[in-house]
């Protein structure tokens, strides 16, 4: 079996498939060809960062955070926001743009600071997944909703579906802040370009097609989610 390809098949033609089952070296190597084959094709967008607290690490059963990258298409600040996948989520995350961030130079790199919409999609057909089957699967990158600017610390964020509150929260990380799981980022790829998702403070809650999300904190956001277009 071609990983990479049942990856990419299933990414380009919006289609779930099956987990399969990896070790950690081929995990790395599937995510590292299989983002490679995105970025061809749909261009760089930067970088999302995943498991970053201690609940979300014993949910997958991951050792420490993890990254993935996302393609120019996956970023939007579209009000409707298309769902490719058979599986998402919603979080919310404080979103950086960097220009040229390395471990030396954070904060004075970063270009933008917006509270933002993470909606992981995987490619599997399930949510029972490991971590090193995430990583394979670019660690679920989906989509990515800029939503305002806003500026560090960010206050207490809350996120709703349909008009329901979800959950109330903060940044609160294994290794601190959004800033620093920004550091974290520059010591796994020495240069940072680009937009950064830089992990979820309030989520991740399962959503579908037709659902409305809004958000209240320091900015205010509210998108629609619809169905691919593809």
């Amino acid at each position: 079996m071609d990983k990479v390809k049942a990856l990419l098949d299933a990414y380009l033609s919006r289609k779930s498939i099956p987990p399969f089952e990896v070790t950690k070296q081929e995990a790395e190597q599937i995510f590292n060809d299989f983002s490679n084959e995105l970025v061809k094709r749909e261009g760089f967008g930067g970088y999302k960062i995943s498991l970053v607290t201690r609940d979300s690490l014993q949910r997958f059963h991951g050792e420490e955070p993890m990254y993935g990258v996302l393609t120019k298409p996956m970023i939007t600040e579209e009000k409707r926001v298309e769902l490719w996948f058979e599986k998402h989520f919603i979080e919310v995350e404080v979103v950086f743009l960097c220009n040229e961030c390395r471990e030396d130079n954070v904060p004075s790199c970063i270009e933008d600071v917006r509270l933002g919409l993470e909606i992981p999609g995987t490619r599997f057909n399930t949510w029972e997944v490991s971590a090193l089957q995430l990583k394979a699967d670019d660690s679920a990158a989906g989509r990515l909703f800029l939503g305002g600017q806003v500026e560090l610390p960010v206050k207490l964020t809350s996120l709703f579906i349909n008009g329901k509150l979800m959950g109330r929260g903060k940044p609160d990380f294994i290794y601190g802040g959004p800033l620093d799981m920004l550091r974290w980022l520059t010591k796994r790829v020495r240069v940072v370009n680009g937009f950064v998702s830089s992990g979820v403070f309030v989520g991740p809650f399962d959503v579908k097609p037709g659902d409305k999300i809004s958000v209240d904190g320091d900015e205010f956001i509210e998108v629609q989610l619809v169905s691919s277009s593809k």
